[in-house]
């Protein structure tokens, strides 16, 4: 076996071990990762502007609505809520649905591996809580209704005020703009949280971000991947070496 078989033979010793090891780790960290569940929340819309939460009464109002001055009341307890309408609807629709584009009440639970069934009577016998909020969407600033608003993203607010306990809990994010499977910029929708999947409520359906899960299985792999794919190469290529014909030496005629 001339030296460079011998060199590739090695190759193909190294290569199938280091590809034996990557894929194991491959395996074992895909596994890991299917270990931990996603958060999935279940939401129900509530349309009623009168109505009570652990106890407590809410009352929702309009204040000078169809003008430029509408605003939208939230009493709580003692707490009292003001918002300005950031997408004017008809005043004259019934409940909260003439804020549907860019408000809403929401009642929501953890759920993990349950029917929406099973979640409300666990809701119901204690073993889940059920949390309300209300989610705004405000687009950017100046835009003109119809226009503007309606088509740039970036520009976009969202505020959620979540009901605790006679008081708001106040958090505000902006439309997430990163690119796919990368953590989000400061300030931007946190992906897999239940403010990213409520914010959609209020999001026109053709500009729903997607949830861009920063760990998912592929993502898990890591390194293992790329050692994977560099050792089954190199594998087949030093396999191609060994087995390869052996090359014969053209002989020259003796002349007379």
């Amino acid at each position: 076996m001339n030296m460079a078989r011998r060199i590739a033979l090695a190759v193909a010793v190294l290569s199938a071990g280091g590809l034996c090891f990557s894929v194991y780790s491959m395996a074992m960290r895909v596994a890991e990762h299917n270990k931990r569940e996603r958060k999935v929340y279940f939401f129900k819309e509530v349309l009623k502007r009168d109505f009570v939460y652990r106890g407590v009464p809410v009352h929702i109002t309009d204040i000078n609505p169809g003008t430029p001055d509408w605003h939208i009341n939230i009493a709580y307890g003692d707490e009292n809520l003001r918002l300005r309408v950031a997408v004017p609807g008809n005043p004259k629709l019934p409940d909260l649905i003439a804020h549907n584009d860019w408000l809403r009440v929401l009642l929501f639970a953890e759920a993990r591996q349950t029917s929406a069934a099973a979640l409300e009577e666990r809701i119901k016998q204690g073993e889940v809580p059920e949390r309300l909020a209300i989610v705004t969407r405000s687009p950017l600033p100046g835009a003109e209704p119809g226009k503007w608003q309606d088509v740039w993203k970036s520009g976009w607010a969202y505020d959620f005020y979540e009901f605790d306990k006679g008081a708001f809990i106040h958090e505000r994010y902006t439309y997430p703009t990163g690119k796919p499977n990368r953590d989000p910029k400061p300030g931007q929708l946190p992906p897999d949280t239940w403010q990213f999947q409520a914010a959609s409520a209020v999001t026109p359906q053709t500009q729903r971000p997607s949830n861009r899960f920063t760990m998912d299985a592929l993502n898990a792999a890591g390194w293992t991947l790329p050692a994977a794919a560099w050792s089954t190469m190199l594998l087949l290529g030093s396999i191609a070496v060994v087995v390869a014909p052996k090359r014969r030496r053209a002989t020259v005629p003796n002349q007379v």
